[in-house]
């Protein structure tokens, strides 16, 4: 078990230490992080070419901040620290293993644990590209611990997840009742902590639009290759055997949370995994680091095997990912204005 971990860290600092090959996000998203710590909250609402000619390289750098204000202080806390690549990448590692201890500790699994630090979807997308899915995924773990003993922090927790991605809320319905059955004092305290948690979104609206830019700029790009439609237009020009995969394994995926949930004794826990999947191949925009996400939603079902091999199975929602890890990247290769992670991302004059 050590070995394995060991082997696993390796190789994710390894990553930390490569450039991401595929996407610039992590780049985008560190600038408004020194943005915001050198001019304020309300440089999110404008696009970064606007900010800096310098900057207008950077993904989506024609549009404003298109996240909510978790990610954006992630973000500036790690600007602050350190405006680097590698300091996000390693930042977001470290999130990981937090989450990998948070999953034995709530399923009582050393070895799920394990599965989870070493799956290649979590150790190419975050540990290589630096996609924050593991920030939503420690609040929404941490509010899932926290539920049965401490309801106000699981209020919190939770809406400071959503206020990462918005798909944190399909566990709403099920954390509810679970505190609702355990009183209405729960019930309230935990109300009482989700309108605390819900402040900094709205502070965010206000400073820059950040929950409704969510929605007016979170959608220029079609392309969701788990999309329903198999021969859809916006994915036909991927590999033949990647829609293959991809379709298998959505539909497998969605096919199995249904079947269980008829069988299961608590069939409320499988609505969040179910609205998810089913987010995933109806909506236009959906990437392939959204399933990073998915086991923290699989949490709750209560049926141990069943969650373990759903857990497992999670990697499967992603091949491609496993095979760059084995065979090197083979689609794009660097990104454009990138030269190391370790190079200083310092603020523009005005």
């Amino acid at each position: 078990m050590l070995a394995g971990i060991a082997a696993v860290t390796a190789l994710r600092v390894y990553e930390c230490t490569l450039l991401p090959v595929e996407t610039g996000d992590v780049v985008r998203n560190l600038l408004y992080g020194v943005a915001i710590g050198e001019h304020g909250l309300s440089a999110a609402g404008e696009p970064l070419r606007e900010i800096s000619i310098r900057w207008a390289g950077a993904s989506w750098s024609n549009l404003p901040y298109n996240y909510p204000p978790t990610a954006l202080a992630f973000f500036a806390l790690i600007a602050a620290i350190s405006p680097t690549v590698f300091a996000a990448k390693l930042a977001l590692t470290a999130l990981e293993a937090t989450n990998a201890w948070l999953i034995h500790r709530l399923c009582d699994s050393r070895l799920l644990g394990l599965v989870y630090w070493a799956s290649p979807a979590s150790i190419w997308w975050v540990s290589r590209e630096g996609q924050f899915e593991p920030l939503q995924t420690l609040l929404t773990l941490l509010s899932l611990l926290a539920l049965a003993r401490f309801p106000l922090l699981c209020g919190t927790a939770l809406a400071l997840a959503i206020a990462v991605k918005m798909t944190a809320a399909a566990l709403v319905p099920w954390v509810a009742y679970n505190l609702w059955k355990s009183g209405r004092r729960a019930l309230a305290l935990a109300a009482l902590g989700f309108a605390l948690g819900s402040l900094p979104a709205i502070g965010a609206e206000l400073a820059y639009g950040g929950i409704s830019n969510v929605f007016r700029f979170s959608s220029p790009l079609v392309y969701n290759p788990y999309y329903w439609d198999w021969t859809a237009k916006m994915f036909s020009w991927n590999p033949r055997w990647l829609i293959v995969a991809n379709q298998i394994a959505s539909y497998g995926m969605l096919l199995a949370l249904i079947a269980l949930a008829v069988r299961s004794r608590d069939r409320l826990a499988f609505l969040a995994p179910i609205a998810f999947m089913l987010f995933c191949k109806l909506h236009t925009n959906v990437q392939f680091w959204y399933f990073v996400f998915l086991p923290a939603l699989l949490i709750p079902i209560p049926e141990p095997r069943a969650r373990f091999a759903l857990i497992a199975a999670c990697p499967l929602l992603d091949v491609r990912s496993a095979l760059q890890l084995a065979f090197g990247p083979f689609s794009q290769r660097g990104y454009r204005g990138m030269r190391s992670v370790f190079d200083l991302y310092l603020p523009p004059p005005r």
